[in-house]
């Protein structure tokens, strides 16, 4: 057997041994990443709906049929037609009444790249709160999405058919106005756009869109 076929044989070897130990190690860390996505993913559900008792898959729920209410709707910012809701499930408390709905949403609208929010809104449309899933905006600024509890809870018991960034500090005073992140407008802009895509896939639930 001459050199050249030695040293193909054993870089198929070398090949197929990396594969094997590959596969393996997916193998192995496969369910604890999953596991760690699902408590995760349970952690926000809890943090936008803490007296929720248990949450249950909206029958019938589609992405693309979310996508086309999304891009349909009125309210809709400017660039948020391609927001993505890919799931939706509906909360309910110990004796099986629904509290609301819960929403993953990703916008690539943030000024870092894509923004995944777990929003969750009342049956009256009522905001509860959202929790951040993921996100890579600027420390100290864009970041306060997530960073800053203060920020988010400006959205929470607010009932508004869509909602606007403001820079004037008017936010307080008015359901529908969310007051901008000091020198991270993009970022609350993101935001607020995915809200609003939230809540008008939300009233196509309740029948209002």
């Amino acid at each position: 057997m001459n050199s050249l076929v030695k040293d193909a044989l054993k870089l198929v070897i070398i090949t197929v041994v990396a594969g094997l130990v590959l596969g393996a190690v997916y193998g192995i860390t496969k369910k604890p990443i999953a596991d760690q996505e699902a408590k995760a993913q349970m952690e926000a559900y809890k943090a936008v709906f803490p007296k929720a008792s248990d949450f249950k898959d909206v029958d019938g729920f589609s992405e693309e049929a979310a996508s086309k209410v999304i891009a349909s709707y009125k309210n809709t910012v400017d660039g948020h037609e391609s927001d993505v809701i890919s799931s939706a499930v509906e909360a309910v408390d110990a004796s099986g009444k629904a509290l609301g709905y819960i929403f993953n949403i990703t916008t690539s609208k943030g000024y870092g790249g894509d923004i995944q929010l777990t929003v969750g809104i009342q049956s009256d449309g009522t905001v509860s709160g959202y929790s951040v899933l993921s996100i890579s905006e600027t420390a100290g600024l864009g970041m306060k999405a997530k960073d800053d509890p203060s920020w988010g809870k400006q959205f929470a018991g607010k009932k508004a058919d869509a909602f606007s960034v403001v820079k004037d500090g008017s936010g307080s005073g008015d359901d529908a106005k969310i007051d901008a992140i000091s020198g991270a407008t993009i970022t609350s802009k993101a935001v607020t756009g995915a809200m609003n895509s939230c809540l008008a896939y939300f009233q196509s639930l309740e029948g209002g869109n």
